[in-house]
């Protein structure tokens, strides 16, 4: 194995014991998700979210390391004497960083639209409020069929910038230093640090929830 090859393993090992001996921090959580369809017969998703940022991806975003939030969702339906079907699902992909620039925070939603905010706290804030999702259209769904939907979030501060900075120093810091011994290990950036960490999946913040089942015609209408 390359050099700096076994300092990534070893350095994946080390970081996985301190993440497991550290006391949990508060968790990625849903307040609640709600179904409800448009005039059209569009099935959509509000969710709302507790903490949506973790202590380690705000001290990430502070020191300019970009984050993810994804949600995804599922129409599944209920079918007697056989496996329940999905129907369809849909994704959604909120980007988040802080614009060292202007000095401000900023919210980057599909289609290219971007919400600034004086604060980080006030990112966070407008996370947490509603959020809503087009998940399909129902109208191949028997307006009496027994449905639900599945839900995951997802909030991930890896970027392939990370990764490139990672495999920038391990393939040269790393390999000058690979005589030092664990003392490599103290010299390592913090910001490659974190991308080590986020590479690794630790970063991540996941939530996952099911709705109770609904018919879809009995579904509460909605403008969207």
């Amino acid at each position: 194995m390359p050099p700096h090859r076994r300092v990534l393993v070893t350095l994946l090992a080390v970081l996985a014991g301190v993440l497991l001996a550290a006391p949990a921090a508060r968790a990625l959580e849903f307040a609640s998700v709600t179904p409800s369809r448009d005039e059209s017969g569009r099935l959509w998703v509000t969710v709302r979210l507790v903490d949506p940022l973790e202590d380690r991806v705000e001290q990430s975003l502070g020191r300019g390391m970009p984050a993810t939030l994804e949600l995804h969702a599922e129409l599944w339906r209920h079918r007697s004497g056989w496996f329940d079907r999905m129907e369809r699902a849909s994704d959604a992909r909120l980007r988040l960083h802080h614009d060292a620039w202007s000095d401000t925070w900023q919210l980057e939603r599909g289609g290219g639209s971007t919400l600034e905010f004086a604060t980080l706290d006030s990112l966070e804030g407008a996370l947490s409020e509603a959020i809503s999702l087009p998940v399909t259209s129902l109208e191949r769904v028997p307006p009496d069929a027994a449905c639900y939907v599945v839900v995951s979030v997802t909030v991930r501060p890896l970027t392939v910038e990370d990764a490139a900075e990672v495999e920038g120093w391990l393939s040269g810091e790393a390999q000058e230093q690979k005589r030092a011994g664990i003392g490599v290990f103290t010299q390592l950036p913090r910001s490659v640090f974190d991308a080590v960490r986020n590479f690794a999946g630790f970063g991540d913040s996941k939530a996952h929830t099911i709705t109770p089942d609904f018919e879809p015609a009995s579904l509460p209408l909605a403008r969207h």
